[in-house]
């Protein structure tokens, strides 16, 4: 449980603050393009995702996505084909969105302009980072007062010569087995159901990944991740190898008469341009601002690294493990990968 209470004892600390009273009905703010876009190498699409603000003298929401826009998208200075999606391309671009298909590397450097009508035009940079230094993957029994008793345990080494970001993710998949017998068919029927989904995870004992820090460290306040993607730079590490731990609910693979189940974990590592990770950092710190969220502290606002504009652009190189083993009781998987 969340120590609110003590939130109240500082609340009535505080001074009584004064209200102020002003009108909107004659602010003029002019309407800005937003643009968001996250290319990543070894993927041959990225997605250019635009809207427009609302000013705050206005009624309504901002069109979902600009059909007529004029975008230029370029990759270390060659200008790309910019496409727009109406309906969506598969599963990677979504509705009333821009893409180009055009395979990414780490180095690569982006730029983009935007621009509509009489909005302002908006630019930003980025360069896509090297890969994920991994040595090994390891999973294991370990025992937490969370009861979170399996480990995964990331070895990597960092970069000593550059300010490094770093992402990682991990997923499980779940495989069922039913066998019965269907007295209406008169046979035996094997029912297989396959899920896949981001497992619950604990932390907490991870220093690189607990940021409890000044007073909601003392309050104890839980600090959750943007989409279970646990973030971090090399200021602890710099230039040193490291082995990152998070602890999952452990499950064991099973296999009874008519019924079998085996688990399988897949690691998801990130390299990540600093303009990403401060955008997504922003993202966390705003959603675990719970002092602001009560009226005890500054509102964070969101980064952003659009010229003229809102929104993020950001870069990001991604390695994903294959489905690892689910080691039983007392074993030890260890996954290195290839070269």
């Amino acid at each position: 449980m969340k120590p609110f209470h003590l939130l109240l004892y500082i609340a009535a600390s505080l001074p009584i603050g004064c209200n102020s009273h002003f009108e909107i009905e004659g602010l003029q703010a002019e309407e800005k393009l937003v643009v968001y876009c996250m290319p990543t190498a070894g993927y041959d699409t990225t997605v250019i995702q635009l809207s427009k603000t609302v000013p705050l003298n206005s009624a309504g929401l901002p069109p979902e996505g600009i059909p007529d826009a004029d975008i230029e998208f370029t990759v270390n200075g060659e200008s790309q084909k910019v496409c727009w999606s109406e309906s969506g391309t598969g599963s990677m671009v979504p509705d009333k969105s821009y893409y180009v298909v055009k395979k990414l590397s780490k180095g690569d450097r982006i730029d983009i302009a935007a621009s509509s009508g009489r909005l302002p035009t908006v630019r930003s940079s980025s360069v896509v980072p090297d890969g994920f230094r991994l040595h090994k993957v390891v999973l294991a029994e370990s025992s937490t007062d969370a009861g979170y008793d399996r480990q995964i345990r990331i070895t990597f080494s960092d970069d000593p010569q550059t300010e490094d970001y770093y992402g990682v993710r991990v997923m499980k998949k779940a495989h069922y087995t039913y066998t019965y017998f269907d007295w209406a068919e008169d046979r035996w029927i094997e029912d297989t159901r396959t899920g896949v989904y981001l497992p619950l995870v604990d932390v907490s004992g991870e220093p690189l990944l607990n940021n409890k820090i000044g007073l909601d460290a003392t309050l104890d306040f839980d600090y959750n991740y943007y989409q279970d993607l646990y973030i971090w730079n090399d200021d602890m590490i710099s230039g040193k190898e490291y082995t990152l731990k998070i602890n999952v609910e452990l499950e064991y693979n099973d296999e009874e008469d008519n019924f079998s189940s085996t688990y399988n974990y897949k690691v998801c590592l990130y390299r990540l341009s600093p303009e990403l990770y401060k955008f997504l950092k922003s993202l966390n710190d705003i959603s675990n601002n719970e002092l602001g969220q009560n009226g005890l502290a500054p509102i964070r606002s969101h980064y952003s690294n659009i010229t003229d504009g809102f929104g993020f652009l950001g870069a990001a190189s991604l390695y994903e493990t294959p489905w690892l083993d689910n080691p039983d009781s007392d074993e030890t998987e260890v996954w290195t990968p290839a070269g």
